[in-house]
């Protein structure tokens, strides 16, 4: 067995032995080349009847929480910039009128150094007659690039801006606009925001004491309560991912251009580039989502790794798996080196 092989081996029976211990009920995972996949599927999709007796399995719906950030929001801004509606540079009070700090751009948001706060202050007073009004009187705790905080605010705002940005050509909801730009080119014909005839094919996530079990909704609370959000609530599948993985790995014309691509792959600031973290050194795209989700890029190798699972279900005080994950991440970046 070569190394590459001997390090998916490590990393699949290492996810085995959680899903044993009842460290996660089940995952989807891929490890990902340009031109193929070597996809895998292991567990139950979840803790109770009837998800206790049913196989994770292809073609099964994740909540991708963060991972809409990367995967919708990041991919529709860049492609605006590439169309010239609007640059990185650009205020994000240009935009949005109702936002007051002219200070802040576009490539602040898609970088976490704007210096907004990670949450709206006060999130769980938050309904969906005054989330709005909330965000727009969130006020910069810092100067822009002065710091790195990962901001769930900052990216609501990238979302209205697709939505309803001044000077765009064509507004449309982040819905239509992340299928009509995003997925439809990719043939990512499962990714969305939630849709009702889906919810059988959805796997569980958090049991709440205001929501109940959650399933085929909305697990974050804000993206809850606007129904779409540029921080979170895409769904998807393991085969979508993948699709969006190798259109990365092949710098694909339907996603970006080879200048969106290389601005990507040169930029770093605070260990970040637009959209996604280089925690794991240069060359690497990273991003999780709440939930249990994450890919990892290694550009340098041309190979990604997805792991879908939702590790918050029944509840979300599961740390073990991130560390665990830590771990395979490791694993897998010296085995593809």
């Amino acid at each position: 067995m070569n190394t590459e092989a001997a390090t998916k081996q490590i990393i699949k029976q290492e996810l085995e032995t959680m899903v044993k211990d009842r460290v996660i009920w089940g995952f989807s995972l891929a490890f990902v080349e340009k031109e193929k996949a070597d996809l895998s599927y292991h567990g139950v999709m979840g803790s109770t009847s009837p998800y206790d007796s049913l196989p994770v399995k292809k073609g099964l719906f994740y909540d991708l929480a963060s991972l809409s950030k990367v995967i919708g929001t990041t991919s529709r801004i860049l492609q605006l910039v590439e169309a010239h509606e609007l640059s990185l540079d650009t205020p994000v009070a240009q935009l949005l009128p109702r936002f007051s700090w002219n200070t802040i751009t576009v490539g602040h948001l898609l970088l976490h150094c704007s210096g907004l706060p990670a949450e709206i202050p006060d999130k769980y007073q938050l309904t969906r007659e005054n989330i709005l009004d909330r965000l727009y009187r969130t006020a910069p705790e810092c100067k822009p690039e002065e710091q790195f905080v990962y901001s769930d605010v900052g990216y609501i705002l990238l979302g209205l801006i697709i939505q309803e940005g001044i000077g765009l050509k064509n507004p449309e909801s982040l819905g239509k606009s992340f299928q009509h730009h995003v997925f439809a080119p990719l043939n990512m014909n499962h990714t969305s925001f939630p849709v009702l005839a889906q919810k059988k094919l959805c796997l569980p996530t958090e049991m709440t004491e205001k929501r109940g079990l959650i399933c085929g909704e909305i697990h974050d609370s804000k993206a809850w309560l606007l129904g779409q959000s540029g921080s979170a609530g895409l769904f998807s599948t393991l085969e979508d991912l993948t699709t969006f993985v190798q259109a990365y790995l092949t710098k694909s014309s339907k996603l970006f251009s080879k200048e969106t691509f290389q601005l990507i792959q040169n930029t770093e600031q605070f260990g970040r580039t637009y959209g996604w973290s280089q925690e794991y050194g240069k060359g690497t795209l990273y991003h999780t989502g709440f939930s249990g989700t994450s890919i990892l890029m290694d550009w340098n190798k041309s190979e990604g790794m997805i792991l879908l699972t939702n590790r918050i279900h029944p509840d979300r005080n599961n740390l073990v798996f991130l560390e665990r994950r830590k771990e395979l991440n490791q694993i897998w970046l010296r085995g593809s080196r």
